[in-house]
């Protein structure tokens, strides 16, 4: 079923995120073989770049003091220029829409860099992954949100291609914050990112590494945030991407209002076939149901069509057991 998604025209509204099964060619052709919209790359990470450089600054015997600088511009230039050729050969060798994915540690210049370079390389947009982790008490949420917005605003002044971001759970207002990125020229959001939460040994007491992976449960975070985003910015094209495990978890997100839903567990449990699987379920349940495209059906959910007690409701109060009170 066909979806429209950043002004870009998409076979399917199921797009593969950035993780592995975008990270090369070969994978992205698996994606387009079984019917993936499109694909966000594997993302360029300053972080790696930096954590690189300063490995292998700490054994060098180098007796020039910029050696660390010397290492982290060549690295840095090595590692972008993979996925500069990455870009482009995705594009020759599938015909998929190509979104390229940078994740920074910092607002800084970085951004404008390497957002210029994937967009001259041939990207179809640009998915921006920013999270500003607070870590000091004197930091209020408005200056953060304004730190988010000046990102996207240089970034897309750079840049010709769309511009989405993959927005984080943790936000007081993500609607408001969604707004402001509308007016710097954001083209869509993403909601939300799956961030490294790392978990406690308590032997070791240390923090340790946890799984990667989304559960299905999960969409329940994201399904009345993305009806109500539809709802009240629908100039936002918006995607879900967080526990869209089968294609009933896709029904659910396109009802909600996303144009488009973005995989990755469901590939790592089932294989690059869970997208035709999801595909083949969206086509027949539209089908059965009389619809004869998707934007018959997106957003029939969302906060301007759905005014029912449980849509509003946000507290328990009746489901715990009697006997419990």
């Amino acid at each position: 079923m066909q979806a429209k998604y950043l002004g870009l025209e998409l076979a399917s509204p199921i797009i593969v995120s950035s993780s592995p099964y975008t990270s090369t060619v070969r994978n992205i052709e698996q994606c387009a073989a079984n019917g993936a919209g499109a694909v966000v790359l594997k993302s360029i990470f300053e972080e790696q770049i930096l954590h690189h450089a300063a490995a292998l600054d700490a054994v060098s015997d180098s007796a020039y003091g910029d050696a660390d600088v010397y290492l982290q511009r060549y690295l840095g230039e090595d590692y972008k220029a993979g996925f500069l050729r990455l870009v482009g050969e995705a594009r020759e060798c599938t015909g998929l829409p190509v979104i390229a994915s940078i994740n920074c540690v910092a607002d800084s210049s970085d951004w404008i860099e390497y957002a210029s370079m994937m967009a001259r390389a041939g990207a179809s947009a640009l998915e921006l992954n920013i999270f500003i982790q607070p870590t000091e008490v004197h930091t209020g949420a408005r200056e953060l949100e304004q730190r988010y917005a000046a990102i996207v605003e240089r970034v897309v002044k750079a840049v010709g291609i769309p511009v989405s971001i993959k927005l984080p759970m943790r936000l007081t207002n993500v609607f408001s914050l969604s707004n402001q990125l509308l007016g710097r020229g954001a083209r869509g959001v993403v909601f939300f990112n799956r961030f490294f939460e790392p978990d406690v040994n308590i032997e070791q007491m240390a923090f340790v590494e946890s799984s990667p992976y989304s559960e299905a449960a999960e969409l329940r975070n994201v399904l009345r945030t993305a009806a109500i985003c539809s709802a009240v910015l629908p100039q936002l094209d918006l995607a879900v991407s967080t526990g869209v495990h089968d294609g009933e978890a896709a029904v659910k997100a396109l009802l909600c209002g996303a144009h488009a839903v973005q995989v990755c567990t469901a590939l790592h449990k089932n294989g690059f076939g869970a997208i035709a699987e999801m595909n083949e379920f969206i086509d027949r349940w539209a089908e059965r149901q009389g619809f004869g495209s998707l934007e018959e059906f997106r957003g029939r959910l969302n906060f301007k069509s759905d005014t029912s007690s449980v849509f509003q409701r946000v507290q328990y109060m009746k489901y715990f057991p009697s006997e419990a009170w």
